[in-house]
């Protein structure tokens, strides 16, 4: 249910602001022209009264004064800004971060195990089948992936991506992390990535089908210091049991880990036991999450604006039409009306826009009211039907109007004011109430030989991946994705909020890494959009040194399919190469940046990022009002139609 509330109460208190400038402000004065009748002094004897020069303020009729304090009514209430309480959103918030640990040690290839449709398979497809189910069924959990063979590394961070995961899992290898086991290593790794992490309860589930070969830290060791810092291990044997030599299952340190901690051991000798064990895990480890819930608010101070608006332009249009009178009536009466005006709702210039822009249609009559009071305060307009011209310059004398900006302009600028205010002006969409305030960063990253170039110091890619590093510590926890690319591109990293992690994969990027020499930009490029859709919205940096010609086409279809917006980093110094980048990377409409000395880039890039629209099919996504900020600037110009004689010279109903 949708409910009404003042954002900004106490702005009701200027309510009797107007008093101060009644009493305080000096009077109005406008010399007023007027027809000289050369047989005045026998005119004024015969009729009995004297002319004299005096001045009168004008004080207007009560319907003036009644649509006045209407219309400052209508501003106050603006500017307290009404807001509508929408339904509320929940969302629910995990309060527990998963860790799996997979071994991908040579024995893993072993194939001891049959898959669902019974075939024999090596233990880590087997592993990777029911681990996909595992993850399928943790669904709004936050689950991060290592993996560990001679060495341990984090092959996925915290995320709640658990697609990105499976796909990651999907693709890894026996050997990739070496040959050997270094169980302890890997415990040690799960704990820096833990300190990371701000969720109170944290797990481990770690699958192993060895003994410790190859670590630093002794698995009891890494196994004290993780139940000291309150993480729960569970560990998970594979293989077979009276294996002897390297290849040997440890059950008793397993055991030891496991029970140390708090944690459970289980030992699979086929897949459907390793399925047993999982499906005991998940009983245990059930989801916990807590249920967040946030109350959208909508600006609606352009609803008292509107109202305040139509009745001055419908008061105005009111006069006008009354106005049509005998010449002469219209240069003996002398009316004027507050030209009261409401006010109301709402970088990239690509993304400014109006939230209703068909208010705007109101600027055609508000500009034809102003046109025809204009020729109302020209006096003398209303005789030059009647006397001739050429004796018309003869016998008036007098002043149209006060030279400068009187009541009229002021009419014209609270009128236009209002109308821009209350079709929404905005540029930028609020960041969703459950998300980080910064919103994502794809990089997408040229792995290439001519990356490593060295007419930068000391290469392209260092020097690009020295200057992320930078940016990263800018945007502080916003949530980063890394894409690379050469002839295939990968996600490396789905969007996280470790930058460690990032600039860690980031700085071990080589073009011997790459499966595939060669330039497929645009497929990195829509690999960063999906990362980005995963992650709320965002935007996309892309550094690369080149573009192939072939590539252009593919980039002005991508563009046709997304709006990211995209900024250009070359790791270029100006010339030939930057020119043809430039060139052949125009159908994405880049913001280029060119790369500094000094941290003069970093700064825009990270000014620009922090910024950037979310996903316009975001169910949070709102643009931002802007209009609100042009109501204290309505107020001021109202305030001083409550000076005595400020009025708007009008021939209509209110004298």
């Amino acid at each position: 249910m949708n409910n009404l509330a003042i954002a900004q109460a106490w702005c009701l208190f200027l309510l009797p602001l107007p008093l101060l400038v009644w009493w305080l402000a000096p009077s109005y004065r406008m010399r007023r022209g007027g027809l000289q009748v050369p047989f005045m002094p026998r005119l004024a004897a015969a009729a009995g009264d004297l002319p004299e020069r005096r001045s009168v303020v004008a004080m207007g009729r009560p319907l003036r004064w009644l649509l006045l304090c209407f219309c400052w009514f209508c501003a106050i209430l603006a500017l307290a800004r009404p807001q509508v309480v929408e339904p509320p959103l929940s969302r629910e918030v995990p309060l527990r971060d998963l860790l799996l640990a997979v071994d991908l040690s040579g024995s893993m290839e072993t194939p001891d195990f049959t898959n669902a449709a019974g075939e024999q398979v090596d233990r880590l497809s087997a592993v990777k089948e029911v681990l996909d189910g595992f993850l399928a069924g943790r669904s709004g959990d936050r689950v991060g992936l290592i993996f560990f063979g001679s060495a341990a590394f984090v092959q996925a961070p915290f995320t709640e991506d658990l697609e990105v995961l499976r796909q990651l899992l999907g693709e890894a290898q026996v050997r990739m992390a070496g040959p050997q086991t270094a169980f302890g290593d890997a415990l040690g790794l799960a704990i820096n990535v833990f300190e990371r992490s701000a969720v109170e309860e944290r797990v481990l589930i770690a699958l192993t089908d060895g003994n410790d070969t190859a670590s630093q830290v002794p698995p009891d060791k890494a196994a004290q210091i993780a139940r000291d810092k309150g993480i729960v291990i569970h560990t998970v044997a594979v293989g077979d049991p009276s294996a002897a030599g390297e290849e040997a299952l440890d059950q008793v340190t397993l055991r030891r880990v496991s029970a140390s901690t708090g944690g459970v051991y289980a030992h699979a000798a086929d897949r459907d036991q390793l399925e047993s064990i999982y499906t005991r895990l998940e009983q245990i480890e059930t989801r916990k999450v807590q249920t967040v819930s946030h109350r959208p608010r909508r600006d609606v101070y352009w609803w008292p604006l509107a109202a305040g608006l139509l009745a001055s332009m419908a008061y105005f249009s009111l006069g006008l039409l009354r106005s049509v009178s005998p010449p002469g009536e219209s240069s003996r009466r002398s009316a004027g009306l507050l030209a009261v005006s409401p006010l109301a709702p709402g970088m990239a210039l690509s993304a400014f826009h109006f939230l209703r822009p068909e208010w705007l249609l109101l600027l055609v009559p508000a500009g034809f009211i102003c046109w025809r009071l204009q020729r109302l305060v020209e006096g003398g307009r209303a005789w030059r039907g009647i006397i001739a011209p050429h004796l018309l310059g003869h016998l008036w004398r007098g002043e149209a109007g006060r030279a400068g900006i009187g009541p009229l302009h002021w009419v014209g600028l609270s009128w236009l004011l209002a109308i821009l205010a209350i079709a929404g002006p905005s540029w930028r969409q609020q960041p969703s109430p459950f998300a980080d305030d910064t919103p994502a960063l794809a990089v997408v990253i040229k792995v290439s030989p001519s990356m490593e170039s060295g007419d930068i110091a000391p290469s392209r890619l260092r020097r690009a991946t020295q200057k992320l590093q930078d940016l990263l510590a800018l945007r502080g926890k916003g949530k980063t994705a890394l894409v690379a690319y050469a002839g295939s591109a990968h996600l490396v990293m789905p969007a996280t909020a470790d930058a460690g992690i990032i600039n860690s994969f980031a700085g071990a990027l080589a073009p011997s890494l790459m499966p595939l020499e060669g330039d497929v930009a645009a497929q990195a490029l829509a690999l960063a959009d999906r990362a980005l859709e995963r992650a709320g919205g965002g935007s996309i940096l892309w550094i690369s040194d080149s573009v192939s010609a072939e590539q252009a086409r593919l980039l002005e279809k991508w563009r046709s399919d997304s709006p990211t917006a995209v900024r250009l980093w070359p790791p270029l110094a100006a010339g030939p190469e930057l020119d043809a980048l430039r060139d052949n990377a125009s159908a994405v409409h880049p913001d280029l940046v060119r790369l500094a000395a000094d941290d003069s880039d970093i700064a825009r890039l990270s000014a620009a990022a922090r910024f950037a629209p979310l996903q316009a099919g975001s169910a949070d996504a709102r643009w931002a009002e802007s209009g609100y900020w042009f109501t204290p600037l309505i107020i001021v110009l109202m305030l001083v139609f409550f000076r005595r004689g400020w009025l708007v010279p009008l021939t209509g109903p209110a004298a």
